[in-house]
């Protein structure tokens, strides 16, 4: 299957000048160089597709996630927004926006207390202050 699909290890890229679409260069092991554009407003969309699939792959184990030696580093994303909601069930969401582009988790009600408790942790200085 790869054949026909290039196995890619990086991305470079940037806004198009209208800044309506992010043009995309994808540079394969093997040289090949695939070039892409997606509308700015579909971008949420790529990123949910690429998360919900690597989901899939790393329940079934097909992922080795221990980090190469000459493995990138985690590159943090600049958050615009963070929004919580409860719709009902035992499930709450977790919007996080970037630019116009926002992405919904899905977690347990459950893990919300943890997850508050850490945030609060974090928002706290050194005094025990609130920042």
């Amino acid at each position: 299957m790869t054949a026909a699909f290039p196995v890619i290890y990086s991305f470079e890229g940037g806004p198009s000048a209208d800044g309506q679409t992010l043009l995309i260069r994808a540079t394969g092991f093997d040289a090949s160089i695939t070039t892409f554009a997606i509308p700015v407003d579909n971008v949420k969309h790529f990123i949910a597709f690429l998360l919900a699939w690597v989901g899939t792959l790393s329940e079934v184990g097909a992922v080795d996630d221990t980090n190469a030696p000459d493995e990138a580093q985690v590159m943090p994303i600049p958050a615009t927004s963070i929004a919580i909601g409860a719709p009902g069930g035992q499930e709450g969401y977790i919007g996080i926006s970037v630019g116009r582009a926002e992405l919904v988790f899905a977690l347990p009600l459950a893990s919300f207390g943890p997850l508050g408790q850490t945030l609060l942790t974090a928002g706290t200085s050194a005094n025990g202050a609130a920042t």
